[in-house]
């Protein structure tokens, strides 16, 4: 019996081969069909789509042709979400009617031989209610980006003939208007200044510090109810802005006697399992990794049969792989919890595959020769064992005092009574917290405090304190944002924050922190209330939409939801036509610098001359300079030898192959 199993990344063919030698393997290079690259390729009424094979994967529709002749059994391997389906799905649509009856659908989260031999005994038929799913987004994209693309741009270039071709997108937009809107508030903070009392204590030679609290609530105080004073925030009617009332306060504290004490315990639950926008913030705080460079090395991993799959909105763990933690963990002499922590996925959660994880909880290091991947999966095997221990016990206390005034005061402490699962950071000593360098208020490790004693201060001062304006958004945080928003999904955001950073609508510096320049904050202010798309409401909703046409047990069919978005883009588009801006974008329309990275235009047949434009446009390449794809290796200028390039220089990284950036060298 001759088998056929089709994969798309040629890396995990490589592997499968290894496990099943008598299988023929063969990998689709991700889709290798899709539509039209220079024209619409859908049109209304019915909105149905016209697939292509893209440029360059000619022989991989022959190679799979030939191979589906050959075999006696096809299996499409393709990755478990709706991506993959829709790619098994023209495979299916490629070979045809009659090898039909040949084909079957096997999914699995993690490559190795168990997992895919356990998934071909699960073998079932392609989903097509999946399909759709997938093509729903993609027509409403291709519309979006299509249709409302080329009228933005002439909407521009009224006011500035020479700007080049400018990108709207049902995501990229949203992603854009959050930083536009970021930027703004920041711009128009206006910082407030209020003053505090803080009385540094000590007994026992045991340090602390009480800090005035001139709002808080006398019955939480009674009660132990509330556990930080009132005037913490930043609203200005919640601050002391008498600067003389805190002189007073600071004044009249000679002394400090204990009217109240709360402990209460406090459960500090392990870290959940890993989904991809909580492990894409987590790379980007921990080693300064764009979204799209912690999406490629999680990419590697899953090749490598290191991980799960990496595009996941669900926190499940396989039981199998709960056992298995478990098991190590008391052969660790971690604290395990009597039962099996079982965390639900969030409504709404997309894919049917697990968290992401590692395959193989006893190998603690992947040493894979490659310093990011190394990190990386440690990090992820840290996060796979904690995820199943005992949670960790604190032990917080807060203490009301007054002064001779009755001026109430506050000091807090937390004292670690169990250290549950923070025990596991022993085996990775690398990931401890770093220590604070300075303590905050709240991290008192307080003495024994009693009801009716009296403190004499060491000191008592009066702060002065400045109100921040709200951070800007950083690669975390805006991830977290459009995860929280229920915008985009697992495989989207590194090609959406790419995307509008490309495109010169925002910058991002070294800190990853997203800065929306004046051309970004013009396409916000052409499209924004204009458009349906670009409101957070409309486009989650449409997230749900898609949900619903993936849902076997819902009747929600394609053609409607797509016929609404088409009907809406057509009424705001005409709208938008005949829209005189205002005065004020207009004048920030022609502040917009010319000169930037040109982008290939709907319609356009010109991918030689995009590609040129970008070069004549690109940053120059700088022997010895950081690598602008990977940040770790270093550029160097080499020759081709060889081929129509023969003589020319182009700038590549010393990581290659690991990192395959590329630059011609001007």
């Amino acid at each position: 019996m001759s088998v056929l199993l089709v994969v798309e990344s040629p890396n995990k063919a490589k592997s499968i081969r290894k496990y099943f030698p008598d299988y023929i393997v063969v990998a689709t290079v991700g889709h290798f069909r899709d539509l039209p690259e220079d024209e619409l390729g859908v049109e209304p009424p019915e909105h149905i789509p016209r697939y292509v094979t893209q440029a360059g994967k000619a022989d991989i529709e022959k190679k799979l042709r030939a191979a589906a002749n050959k075999a006696s059994i096809i299996y499409l391997a393709t990755d478990p979400d709706r991506e993959g389906e829709a790619i098994a799905g023209h495979v299916a649509n490629v070979l045809g009617a009659k090898h039909k009856s040949k084909i079957h659908r096997v999914t699995y989260s993690e490559v190795n031989k168990k997992a895919i031999t356990d998934a071909i005994a699960r073998k079932r038929g392609i989903d097509w209610k999946l399909v759709r799913a997938q093509e729903a987004r993609r027509v409403i994209d291709r519309y979006v980006g299509y249709l409302v693309s080329p009228t933005l741009t002439n909407v521009f270039q009224q006011v500035k003939p020479d700007i080049h071709f400018l990108s709207a997108g049902r995501v990229q937009t949203i992603a854009l208007k959050l930083v536009v809107e970021r930027k703004r508030e920041i711009e128009n903070f206006r910082p407030v200044e209020h003053y505090g009392v803080v009385a540094s204590c000590a007994i026992n030679h045991s340090d602390f510090k009480a800090v005035w609290a001139p709002f808080y609530n006398v019955t939480s105080i009674q009660t132990g109810a509330a556990e930080k004073p009132e005037n913490e925030g930043t609203e200005p009617s919640r601050l002391m802005i008498d600067k003389s009332l805190a002189d007073a306060v600071a004044k009249r504290t000679d002394s400090l006697t204990v009217v109240n004490i709360n402990k209460k315990p406090s459960m500090v639950q392990p870290p959940k399992p890993l989904i991809t926008s909580e492990y894409v913030k987590r790379m980007a705080k921990l080693f300064k990794l764009t979204t799209k460079q912690s999406m490629d090395i999680a990419q590697k991993l899953f090749e490598k049969g290191l991980i799960t799959y990496h595009r996941t909105d669900s926190p499940v763990m396989s039981q199998e792989a709960v056992y298995a933690v478990r098991d190590f963990a008391k052969k660790q002499q971690l604290p395990v919890p009597d039962k099996a922590r079982v965390i639900k996925a969030k409504a709404g959660s997309q894919e049917g595959h697990e968290c992401l994880r590692v395959t193989d909880i006893n190998v603690a290091r992947a040493m894979t020769g490659d310093d990011l991947l190394d990190k990386a999966y440690r990090f992820v095997w840290l996060t796979t064992l904690q995820s199943q221990l005992a949670p960790a016990e604190d032990e917080k206390t807060q203490a009301i005092m007054e002064n001779q005034a009755g001026d109430k005061f506050v000091t807090r402490g937390t004292i670690e009574i169990k250290r549950g699962w923070r025990e596991a950071i022993k085996l990775a000593p690398e990931f401890a917290p770093k220590a604070q360098t300075k303590a905050k208020a709240d991290e008192n490790q307080l003495p024994p405090l009693k009801d009716n004693q009296t403190i004499t201060p060491e000191s008592v001062i009066v702060e002065t304190k400045i109100t921040k304006p709200p951070a800007a958004y950083t690669e975390e945080s805006l991830v977290e944002k459009l995860d929280k928003l229920g915008i985009g999904r697992p495989s989207t955001y590194a090609q959406v924050l790419e995307r509008i950073t490309e495109q010169v609508f925002v910058t991002r510096d070294k800190a990853l922190r997203f800065e929306s320049t004046a051309l970004g904050e013009s396409v916000i202010d052409i499209l924004d209330k204009q458009f349906a798309f670009t409101q957070y409401e409309y486009t989650a909703e449409l997230e749900s939409l898609f949900d619903q046409i993936a849902d076997r047990n819902n009747p929600m069919e394609y053609l409607p939801v797509v016929d609404a978005v088409y009907t809406s883009l057509e009424a705001d588009i005409e709208a938008l036509e005949n829209h005189a801006l205002p005065s004020d974008v207009v004048e920030r329309m022609r502040s917009v610098q010319t000169r930037r990275k040109p982008k290939k235009k709907a319609g356009q047949s010109s991918n030689k001359k995009a590609a040129k434009a970008v070069s004549e446009t690109a940053p120059k390449v700088t022997e010895g300079a950081a690598c602008p794809t990977c940040n770790t290796g270093k550029q160097v200028i080499k020759t081709f030898k060889s081929g129509k390039n023969e003589g020319k220089q182009y700038g590549a990284c010393t990581r290659y192959p690991e990192c395959k950036h590329f630059q011609w060298a001007q």
